[in-house]
């Protein structure tokens, strides 16, 4: 217990910190308290909420759910697993799918000796349904248009399969994709991309037959980014005729292919929306001047929905496009590396967007 000396000099020290924080630029916000704890950021249009998991193993982690619509924060355990690893919201928020560990019990320790997929409620956290998963097991988890709940794709003991949680009969298996994590898109399709393979690859596997749709193999360096906004998927290839980097759209139901952009240095993450495309790449111009070997410069591009093009300097830290607010158009940015993880909401305009890439920095 907690003495209340202890308590009065906690919360007199929170408040000087936070008198003495700088206050963020005009169109950017954290949405996300300063805590190297924290991982597996998903971000709901349809919800207007975030989650993550706050916590790493040994210690205990919490699955936490931020409202951006009410300002509502909760924080839920699930007793008996270790969370961490990935997880993705129902439409309406109501429900988490996560990726965990179930822990064993003993005098010395607790640790995670069965990998599980986990139906929770967000409020709560109670189980409402647990598929066992291969510990080495590649997964996919997302909640796209066309299914009633959230859906994991994964390398089963007989091949390939996925499933939608909270929906009876819905699974279904897969002919043929290798076990690189892949990208559930809001049509019926999964696409798998790995650079690592000879020769990279990036195919497009129809649910409803469980075959390959399309094989862009020929494309060199290509790996899946996201999904585009009126349908496919954004992806970012090596380009050795230009020298460049491009992003494109690709469509699993034609096959076509459509540069949208190039850069000089490898494209990381993208994001579409109503208002634009905006993509970050690794910034060729600048040097890291850091001191931490982990952090690379990095540039934000933007394309415009009118057709302007523009560019700022972002964070040097690694992070990725979770999406984008549909209520106020803010861009959802994740900083995914371990040294300073969280996320944040900023205004796609040049100015709110340069300061958000010297903010994420402090």
């Amino acid at each position: 217990m907690t003495s209340r000396p202890s308590a009065a000099i906690g919360l007199v020290v929170g408040f000087m910190l936070a008198a003495c924080a700088k206050p963020l630029p005009p169109g950017v916000a954290r949405l996300t308290p300063r805590d190297s704890g924290l991982q597996s950021f998903v971000w709901s249009p349809s919800s207007r909420r975030l989650a993550y998991v706050e916590g790493r193993f040994p210690s205990r982690t919490y699955l936490v759910i931020a409202d951006r619509a009410t300002g509502k924060r909760t924080r839920e355990r699930v007793s008996g697993f270790v969370l961490g690893r990935g997880l993705a919201l129902s439409r309406d928020g109501s429900r988490a799918l996560l990726d965990a560990g179930k822990i064993t019990h003993s005098a010395s320790r607790n640790e995670p000796v069965e990998r599980v997929l986990l139906l929770v409620e967000a409020n709560g956290g109670r189980v409402l349904e647990q598929e066992v998963v291969g510990n080495n097991a590649v997964l996919s988890l997302a909640q796209p248009a066309w299914a009633s709940g959230p859906v994991a794709a994964w390398n089963g003991r007989d091949g390939p399969v996925w499933k939608t949680f909270g929906a009876v009969g819905e699974r279904g298996s897969l002919q043929g994709p290798p076990a690189w994590k892949g990208l559930l898109l809001d049509e019926p399709f999964l696409v798998v991309s790995g650079r690592s393979a000879q020769p990279p690859r990036l195919a497009a596997f129809d649910l409803r037959t469980g075959r390959a749709a399309h094989d862009w193999t020929a494309a060199l360096s290509i790996v899946a980014l996201g999904p585009a906004l009126h349908g496919g998927v954004l992806s970012a290839r090596w380009v050795p005729e230009t020298g460049h980097f491009a992003l494109e759209v690709c469509d699993p139901v034609s096959g076509s292919r459509k540069v949208m952009l190039e850069a000089d240095g490898e494209i990381e993450s993208a994001v579409e929306t109503e208002r634009g495309l905006f993509a970050i790449a690794k910034d060729t111009t600048r040097r890291n001047g850091t001191g931490k070997d982990f952090l690379a410069p990095r540039v934000l591009l933007a394309i415009e929905a009118g057709g302007a093009r523009w560019s700022v300097p972002w964070s040097f830290h690694q992070g990725a496009f979770l999406g984008a607010d549909p209520v106020d158009g803010r861009l959802i940015f994740a900083v995914t590396d371990r040294d300073r993880p969280g996320v944040w909401a900023v205004e796609p305009t040049p100015a709110a967007l340069t300061a958000a890439g010297a903010a994420i920095d402090l």
